[in-house]
């Protein structure tokens, strides 16, 4: 007669940092590499440098996050400024490239909102002198149109300057933890 042996798993504990399962044979987590019989103090120090990692990692995604907002918003308002010129003068011979313009910058920056979550000051940086060079050609074809919209303009480029201080504070996050 055949007897079975019945073999018991051995129990299995979790990471208290990553919540993997590890067995009692583990000195170091094959997760993430917390010291599971490594000193107190070799404990508390690596939990505090997971906990800043993982802030950096926080504060570095919220950063991202502002940095493209900048190209939505400046699209809704290319998008919508032009509309409005396009309606309140429709008389003008002007006012379909206006709109087409205007349009064609929403698109532009909509794409370079999308691409900003990879590269992010690549993105800012080309957004604000693609805005710059269409207030040169502008002030070229109609010197007068420098002070014309003034204020919508002093928004936008504040609102590129914000996101590129967003940007530069990005690559600074890269670049202190190796995130490239």
């Amino acid at each position: 007669m055949e007897t079975a042996v019945l073999t018991t798993a051995q129990p299995t504990e979790q990471c208290s940092i990553c919540y993997k399962d590890i067995s009692d044979e583990d000195t170091f987590c094959q997760n993430c590499g917390y010291p599971l019989k490594g000193t107190e103090q070799e404990q508390k120090d690596f939990r505090l440098q997971h906990d800043f990692r993982n802030i950096d990692l926080f504060h570095f995604n919220d950063k991202v996050r502002k940095a493209g907002n900048v190209f939505y918003y400046l699209s809704g308002i290319f998008a919508i400024s032009g509309a409005v010129f396009y309606f309140l003068k429709k008389d003008d011979p002007n006012a379909f490239a206006a709109l087409i313009t205007n349009l064609i910058l929403a698109m532009v920056f909509l794409a370079l909102g999308g691409y900003s979550r990879k590269k992010p000051l690549a993105c800012i940086i080309s957004g604000l002198c693609l805005y710059a060079i269409i207030l040169v050609l502008d002030a070229i074809v109609d010197p007068i149109s420098i002070v014309r919209g003034i204020f919508l303009k002093i928004i936008i480029i504040g609102l590129l300057i914000k996101g590129l201080k967003s940007a530069i504070e990005i690559e600074k996050i890269k670049k202190e933890n190796n995130l490239s």
